[in-house]
């Protein structure tokens, strides 16, 4: 029987962030919670979950040195992050945001750095 990978985990999520960004802004739902910027912490778990799927791909890669890991989950992350930001830009009502590519690193950056804490 055939086994998904940590890395077909990744592949699948980062489409499914794509088809995400591809939706106008009169598509998204609305936020009744009374928090004015909901899509920060939406920003900000989208990149955290992203992070631990990077790392964890190139862990079951068998990659031993821990510093090729950092860099390759936050540079691709980042990337990722970049690419996101730039793909909304063309979607009817979306935005390029500093602030949102942030909170995407942000994300990234703390499920590397705390991912022993969750697991």
């Amino acid at each position: 029987m055939y086994k998904l990978k940590y890395v077909h985990l990744t592949i699948i999520y980062i489409l499914i962030i794509s088809l995400l960004s591809h939706t106008p802004n009169d598509n998204l739902p609305e936020s009744d919670i009374g928090f004015s910027n909901i899509d920060k912490i939406f920003h900000f778990v989208e990149f955290f979950i992203l992070g631990l799927l990077i790392k964890f791909s190139l862990y079951e890669r068998e990659i031993s040195s821990q510093k090729a890991i950092v860099f390759t989950t936050i540079i691709f992350g980042f990337s990722l992050a970049c690419i996101d930001e730039l793909h909304q830009s063309f979607i009817k009502g979306r935005v390029c945001s500093v602030e949102d590519l942030m909170f995407d690193f942000l994300g990234i950056s703390l499920s590397f750095f705390n991912y022993k804490n969750f697991f």
